[in-house]
This record gives C-alpha cells, sequence and structure tokens, in this order.
C-alpha cells in the first residue's frame, strides 16, 4: 500500500503504446502472490483465533506473558482482516480502486499493527528479562493487569506513533498502460522522504531489535551466574525451584524464536525500502520488483506463524488445546492404538 508496497510501474515498450493503452499484462504474480496471501490469511486467523479464544477460556492461560501473546494475535487478526486483502488487489488490478479515504486507512492500520507487533515484543523480552534478572521482585509487579495496562498503552502509543502515514499516504495519477490511480506516500521534498523512510525503520523496526537485544544479553549474564541455595535447603523447595526456572526457561526460548521469526520476516522489506529510497543508482525495473514483492511475502507471512510457534514450544498452550479439542486428541490417540 505505502511504499513498502507494491506500488510499482513497470517500463513500457513503444511498441505497447500504439496497440492499446487499456490492456495490462497478466503476470504470474497476479495469481500467484493473492494465493499466497489467502493461504497466510487463512492459516493466520484460524491461528490467532484459537490462541486468543484459549487464553480467554482457560484461567490458568491468564498470565502475564499469555496477555502480551494475546495482544500479539490481536495485532496479527487486525492486520490480516484490514491490510492483506488489499494488498493482494494491488497485484491482479492495474491500479487502487478503494478510493483516498481506504488509502490512507488501509496504510494507517498497517503501520499501526505492525508498530504494535514491534512494541510487543519488546514488553515480552522486557517482562522475560525483568522475571530472569529480579525472580522475587517480579512475583509482586508481573500482574494480568499490568499486562493489561502495558498493552493498552502500546496500542496509544502504536496510533500516535503512525499518524505522520495519514499526512503522506494519498491517491496520486499515474500511467501503467493507461492512466491509473495509486495509493502511495509522497512527500514534499526527498529529504522528507529520507527523512520518514528513516523514522519508520528506527521506529518499527531497529529500536525494538536493539532494545530486544539488549534485554536477552541482560539474560545470558545473569543464567551464567551461580543460582542461590534455599536457605533451609530443603528438598522440596529447592526441587519447586528448580521447576519454577525450567518453565521460565522454556518460555523466554519460545519468546526468542518469536522475536527471530519477527525479524528474519521484516528483516527484508525494511532494508529493501532503505535501499529503495537512499541508494542513489537504485533502478526500478522487474528484478527490483520481484525482490520486493518476495520481501513483501515474507513480511506477510509473519503474521501466521507465531501460532505455529506456539503449538510446538508452548507446553501449556499445548494442555489448553487438548482441553480445548478434546475430540481431536482422541481421534488421534485411537489411530495411534
Amino acid at each position: 500500500i505505502n511504499g513498502s508496497e507494491a506500488n510499482f510501474s513497470l517500463p513500457r515498450h513503444r511498441e505497447d503504446e500504439e496497440e492499446g493503452a487499456d490492456r495490462h499484462p497478466f503476470l504470474t504474480d497476479a495469481w500467484l502472490v493473492p494465493l499466497f496471501f489467502s493461504l497466510i490469511m487463512l492459516v493466520g486467523l484460524v491461528g490467532n483465533s484459537l490462541v486468543i479464544y484459549v487464553i480467554s477460556k482457560h484461567r490458568q492461560m491468564r498470565t502475564a506473558t499469555n496477555f502480551y501473546i494475546a495482544n500479539l494475535a490481536a495485532t496479527d487478526i487486525i492486520f490480516l482482516v484490514c491490510c492483506v486483502p488489499f494488498t493482494a488487489t494491488l497485484y491482479p488490478l492495474p491500479g487502487w480502486i478503494f478510493g483516498n479515504f481506504m488509502c490512507k486507512f488501509v496504510a494507517f492500520l498497517q503501520q499501526v499493527t505492525v508498530q504494535a507487533t514491534c512494541i510487543t515484543l519488546t514488553a515480552m523480552s522486557g517482562d522475560r528479562c525483568y522475571v530472569t534478572v529480579y525472580p522475587l521482585k517480579s512475583l509482586r509487579h508481573r500482574t494480568p493487569r499490568v499486562a493489561m495496562i502495558v498493552s493498552i498503552c502500546i496500542w496509544i502509543g502504536s496510533f500516535m506513533l503512525s499518524s505522520p502515514i495519514l499526512i503522506y499516504q494519498r491517491i496520486e495519477e499515474g500511467y501503467w498502460y493507461g492512466p491509473r490511480q495509486y495509493c502511495m506516500e509522497r512527500f514534499p521534498s526527498k529529504t522528507h522522504e529520507r527523512a520518514f523512510i528513516l523514522y519508520q525503520f528506527i521506529a518499527a523496526y531497529l529500536l525494538p531489535v536493539l532494545t530486544i537485544s539488549f534485554c536477552y544479553t541482560l539474560m545470558v549474564k545473569r543464567v551464567g551466574q551461580p543460582t542461590v541455595e534455599p536457605v533451609d535447603n530443603n528438598y522440596q523447595v529447592h526441587l519447586l525451584s528448580e521447576r519454577t526456572i525450567s518453565i521460565r526457561s522454556k518460555v523466554s526460548k519460545m519468546v526468542v524464536v518469536i522475536v527471530l521469526l519477527f525479524a528474519v520476516c521484516w528483516g527484508p522489506i525494511q532494508i529493501f525500502v532503505l535501499f529503495q529510497s537512499f541508494h542513489p543508482n537504485y533502478e526500478a525495473n522487474y528484478a527490483t520488483y520481484k525482490i520486493k514483492t518476495w520481501a513483501n511475502c515474507m513480511s506477510y507471512a509473519n503474521s501466521s506463524v507465531n501460532p505455529i510457534v506456539y503449538g510446538f514450544m508452548g507446553a501449556t498452550f499445548q494442555k489448553s488445546f487438548r482441553k480445548t479439542f478434546p475430540f481431536l486428541f482422541r481421534h488421534k490417540v485411537r489411530d495411534g492404538s
């Protein structure tokens, strides 16, 4: 929809102009990319909806970490419903057909959800760091209520940080096999454009990644320190302490995987947009168009992979899924027997 999306005009040859301006080529990506986006939507909507349902249904799942996970699932659902379908239409259609309001609205929501995802991942990493470095203090302050307040603040902050999109996003006239309308960012100057792209990169990618890296560096240092033995050397207390540490370690590993997936999925498009704006010899051609399309598919796929991670790495999620859908697991047991 915006500078990171598919608004790109392929070069026209003179003989094409003579043949007719109203016909445009139907490229492979015109059906392949929407098909891929449809698959992402199906998997993402089902998976993230199940995550929210399981957390809300089972009381033992209402922990601070799971509140952040539910917030992450909510951002993915909004992104999949409000942004992906409109982006998918850019590939088979020659231009934007939904008007100026939807142009601003979709681009704004996309930026809000991406920003909320970044800040939520940062909050989750900070939460895991707090648990690891200050395990006793965290018992008092890490409550679902605090996580809910933080999540609300995340959404408010994301709306504020994304507001510049409403200023620069608009309908522009273009030409590709005839006059077309495009939903794109329009800046007063190249300096404004570069400043805005850099702002987006820092706010929605670099700063969260650096903050998360700092949190996990502290965690690694803390884990490397010797643990304190119980004062009364009670075996049951010691066993409970080891079990708690083991559970927290598994949760921390799951959060690490989620963060790494975000960095890997969103990294290519962020780097491409920076290259597109700052490299003096950047040339818009079919090769760069294919790279941008691949990078977009990578970033959009991130909205559907998190529930898969919870299913494979989250022991509490696995148990809750079994309780919620016992008939599926009974069937599996019968087949195995």
